[in-house]
């Protein structure tokens, strides 16, 4: 069904035959998680490249109308051999997803070819919108993060390092069944969290911090996002106030969510509250992103970047403010677009939390 969507889009596009060397959309068109796979995507049917490693395999998930070739020798040979054995003159590429090295092999391999690159990926524009079994994996992903969060309030105390925390995660989602975490968890804490992307060290959780914590799961190759900031043994009172600017940031912003609703208007919803508060050099990341296969994918969710939220799109919404030296505040949750507006996949408290 999703290769027959994606035949009559790119044939809708005139860009067929396509040449998809992206795992991950090869695994949400064909079911094939392998390591080495291409895929070339045809008016009439598709074809599968892969490696005697996986022939067993993915003949057993690949679709009906799409037919296995064994690669002999590299990748590009067998590409090449696929090719001009139906005598395609020109194929389209995915621009996004080859580095110049693939780009200028194929070229080698296919002298007599024209390759076409495709800017803005067919793929990603499926993958935007889930059908319900992704929903629902989805939302096993949220309940087994947010239980995970529940833990953390347990087992985290004065003493216990950034480390600790990070690897208790790692441990408690394998242990509830997933594969990993969807990233490496961010747990940063006193001034460390003024950094977005901070990554963990060997520093023990004081008295009186804040300590930020940024986790997802990937569950049966789905993922979840959470992000919670919370006080340890007593309430910072100025980051307690940038505390509540946030939550009310992202408060204005869930409730903007809605189909046909552009997103750089969503990202301006909390972006200007943040603003209006004082904080709006604070603020430096987009508010969100898709989440699905990859824990970040289409749409983006920033200024200056427009796209329509359509329903069953799943975004996270993640306001922050950080004050260089001093510590940053930041709320995530993972969002399904319903008919509606929206739904909270992510439910984890979002009180003001000490422990």
């Amino acid at each position: 069904m999703r290769l027959k969507r994606l035949r009559k889009e790119l044939i809708k596009r005139g860009a067929i035959p396509y040449l998809i060397t992206d795992l991950k959309n090869i695994k949400y068109l064909t079911g094939f998680s392998g390591s080495n796979g291409y895929l070339i995507v045809s008016e009439k049917n598709s074809i599968f490249i892969s490696d005697s490693r996986y022939e067993e395999y993915a003949k057993s998930v690949i679709p009906e109308d799409c037919e296995f070739f064994l690669q002999e020798g590299n990748a590009f040979e067998a590409i090449s051999s696929t090719i001009k054995k139906r005598g395609i003159k020109e194929i389209y590429v995915e621009a996004s997803n080859i580095t110049l090295a693939f780009h200028s092999e194929l070229k080698k391999a296919l002298s007599k070819v024209k390759i076409v690159p495709v800017i803005d990926d067919p793929v990603a524009d499926l993958r935007a919108i889930k059908d319900e079994n992704e929903i629902s994996l989805i939302k096993e992903a949220c309940a087994i993060t947010d239980r995970c969060f529940d833990h953390l309030l347990q087992f985290i105390k004065p003493g216990v390092t950034e480390w600790d925390i990070s690897v208790e995660i790692d441990y408690f989602f394998k242990r509830n069944g997933c594969r990993s975490c969807a990233f490496d968890p961010i747990v940063a804490s006193g001034s460390g969290s003024s950094m977005p992307h901070y990554k963990p060290e060997n520093k023990k959780i004081e008295p009186g911090g804040i300590l930020l914590i940024d986790m997802g799961c990937v569950f049966q190759g789905y993922n979840s996002d959470l992000t919670r900031t919370i006080f340890i043994d007593k309430i910072d009172p100025a980051l307690a106030e940038i505390y509540e600017i946030v939550f009310q940031a992202q408060s204005k912003a869930l409730n903007a969510v809605k189909p046909g609703l552009d997103t750089g208007k969503l990202d301006s919803v909390a972006r200007n509250f943040i603003t209006q508060k004082g904080y709006g050099e604070n603020f430096g990341h987009g508010l969100g992103h898709g989440v699905g296969i990859d824990i970040h994918e289409s749409p983006a969710i920033k200024k200056n970047i427009s796209s329509k939220l359509k329903k069953n799109m799943v975004i996270t919404i993640e306001p922050g403010i950080y004050i260089p030296g001093r510590g940053g505040v930041r709320i995530e949750d993972t969002v399904l677009v319903s008919q509606q507006g929206f739904e909270v996949l992510t439910k984890s408290s979002k009180d003001l939390i000490v422990i």
